[in-house]
């Protein structure tokens, strides 16, 4: 699903004239889009940053190697994309979101001089959490997790996949109980993916947020998000 009007244009000022045209009645229908996956609150703020930085915005299927992504202008492709997992809980959805806006404004800032998730990116991404936490977007639960996590440059990823589960559990309450995700998994183990269950893996080394893993049937390896809801298996 994409909300494609928004954003073909790479120029802000040319974006902001086309901007003025849009009907009241297209914008009600992006926020209802926005609405069915974001907390309502949050749906105002995320729909202005889209529209004030011509963001090609897309809601992805559900992919195990990402939970999000932002894609820089290039030649042939004039302009910011950024995706999100459309099977994502409301406030994980936004905290992925902020995630991938705060590559956007890293790149505003600094260019491709910087490395993707180096300082730069790490204190745009801080201010972005900050701003949404006090504007009152996540759950009162974690904010104490949010402010351990924003509280020093570089953050801590053990305290960020914390979060991310937090607030699986928080939107989903009851029904996460007993769901591991592939970080708690001690590597070699063997294990399927909740939305792929028909798949055998191996967990075989943790690099950083990811996990490489093997496909047992056939070989084939997958860096994995380690936020990833998993199936224990014993069967090889």
């Amino acid at each position: 699903m994409q909300l494609s009007h928004i954003c073909r244009n790479r120029s802000s000022q040319r974006y902001h004239r086309y901007r003025h045209s849009i009907m009241p009645t297209q914008e009600e229908q992006y926020k209802t889009i926005l609405s069915h996956y974001l907390p309502a609150t949050a749906v105002d703020p995320i729909y202005s940053f889209i529209v004030t930085n011509a963001v090609h915005f897309r809601i992805s299927a559900s992919r195990t190697s990402k939970l999000g992504d932002y894609r820089m202008p290039q030649q042939r492709h004039p302009f910011h994309e950024i995706s999100v997992n459309g099977d994502l809980s409301p406030h994980l959805f936004l905290l992925v979101l902020l995630h991938e806006m705060a590559h956007l404004n890293t790149f505003l800032l600094y260019g491709r001089q910087v490395a993707p998730h180096g300082h730069e990116w790490q204190e745009q991404y801080r201010q972005l959490i900050i701003q949404y936490r006090d504007g009152g977007h996540f759950p009162k639960q974690v904010i104490p997790l949010l402010d351990r996590y924003t509280s020093h440059i570089p953050l801590h990823h053990p305290t960020g996949q914390q979060i991310e589960r937090m607030l699986k559990q928080l939107d989903s309450p009851g029904s996460r109980v007993g769901i591991l995700t592939l970080s708690e998994l001690p590597i070699g183990s063997t294990f399927r993916l909740s939305n792929r269950p028909t798949m055998l893996f191996r967990n075989i080394e943790k690099r950083r947020t990811r996990h490489l893993c093997i496909d047992v049937r056939t070989g084939t390896r997958y860096l994995i998000n380690g936020a990833a809801e998993i199936i224990l298996s014993d069967t090889i």
